[in-house]
């Protein structure tokens, strides 16, 4: 049993703890909802949806204003008509109708001065018992234009909500376009760090156990062998994933090549035969470049290599990028195989190929004296 305290703080009395845990719940499912509630409010009155909501308003308003308008104007039309007729006939007792045509036309005539004296004169011919053929031509042609101008004015408000609507849509396309670039990059964050993690696995996790196993057998060679093993790993790692995409696409190639060289004394070569290089699409570069990330960390990793090359050729509707080494190579089957049998996983091979499928390209691994990786992209993709 619990005391509550009430608003002031003083005590009400004693609950059981079961009822205090519902009264809680409920508490944090009150202000769950509230604040739902006021996510779908502030939903409600974002710009573009209030571009939208004031442009269906216009649109409406001025579709019945101006269908009412011009059907309006068309009856009083043949009213007036019919008035010609009778006056042609003879019959010229329209007294009736001059409160009516007064009021009917009191809308158009109140702030145009010119048509409501014109109106005016029609009336008192009319209760005079007069002819007002002439009056009324020259009232209906009045008449006619302010109908024109009213349709104007009609069209002009919905062209307004045209382009609210044009606005909203460009609003909600550019928020989505964002929203989705910001996804695209949020993925490829998680990719990066989900790399990492492997490396850091595959590598500096398994150079540490083995230090620790040799240092508790005293075996300081192999100590120190694993010890730099592991700070190399560390090293490249670091200067892999701080790369300077403001750079040339071949700068940052170079730098990589150095990197690779520096940490793990693998002679690593960079033969530029392309042109084409300084008009790839800025997608392009990146996915090559995290193309060749993979692959340099594979070959610091598993190849044993003592050298490495890496061109750029051009073909005739294509360009080419080839990463080759002289290490041990592998067999794509033996890597599939290994996969499949669980323990450690090798996703370096899978990730290469799904990152040059999403470029539209196609890659090969040939495996004669080491390993080539020769990746083709046709020039409509590269531009």
């Amino acid at each position: 049993m619990r005391k509550l305290p009430n608003k002031n703080g003083k005590f009400l009395g004693k609950f059981p703890k079961d009822k205090i845990a519902i009264c809680c719940i409920l508490t944090d499912m009150d202000k769950k909802q509230a604040a739902g509630s006021g996510f779908k409010i502030k939903a409600l009155f974002k710009i573009e949806f209030i571009f939208i909501y004031i442009a269906v308003l216009n649109f409406g308003f001025s579709i019945v204003c101006k269908t009412y308008t011009n059907k309006k104007i068309a009856n009083l039309n043949s009213q007036m008509i019919k008035i010609q007729l009778e006056e042609n006939s003879g019959i010229f007792n329209h007294q009736n109708l001059i409160k009516k045509l007064e009021y009917d036309y009191e809308p158009f005539t109140y702030f145009d001065s010119d048509l409501k004296t014109e109106l005016s004169q029609i009336l008192t011919l009319m209760g005079e018992n007069k002819s007002t053929i002439e009056p009324i031509i020259t009232f209906q042609n009045h008449m006619h234009q302010t109908e024109s101008h009213l349709n104007f004015g009609y069209d002009s408000l919905l062209y307004c909500s045209l382009i609210l609507i044009v606005i909203a849509v460009y609003l909600i396309a550019e928020k989505y376009f964002k929203n989705k670039i910001d996804f695209q990059r949020l993925k490829v964050m998680n990719e990066e760090q989900s790399k990492i993690s492997r490396n850091l696995h595959d590598g500096v996790a398994q150079d540490l156990a083995a230090l620790k196993l040799y240092l508790e057998k005293e075996d300081l060679p192999k100590s120190k062998f694993y010890a730099q093993q592991a700070f190399n790993e560390v090293r490249y790692m670091i200067g892999a994933t701080h790369l300077d995409l403001n750079q040339s696409f071949e700068e940052i190639v170079r730098k990589m090549a150095a990197t690779l060289e520096a940490n793990y004394n693998i002679s690593t070569k960079v033969y530029v035969g392309s042109t084409k290089i300084q008009n790839l699409n800025e997608n392009i570069q990146v996915e090559l470049i995290r193309i060749l990330q993979e692959a340099l960390s594979n070959i610091s990793r598993h190849a044993n290599a003592s050298n490495v090359e890496i061109r750029f050729v051009d073909g005739i509707d294509d360009f080419k990028f080839i990463i080759k080494d002289d290490g041990k190579g592998f067999s794509e089957e033996e890597v599939t195989e290994k996969n499949s049998k669980g323990g450690r996983q090798h996703y370096g091979v899978s990730n290469i190929k799904e990152r040059v499928e999403l470029l539209g390209g196609a890659v090969d691994f040939i495996h004669e004296g080491g390993t080539t990786i020769a990746i083709t992209i046709k020039d409509s993709v590269c531009r």
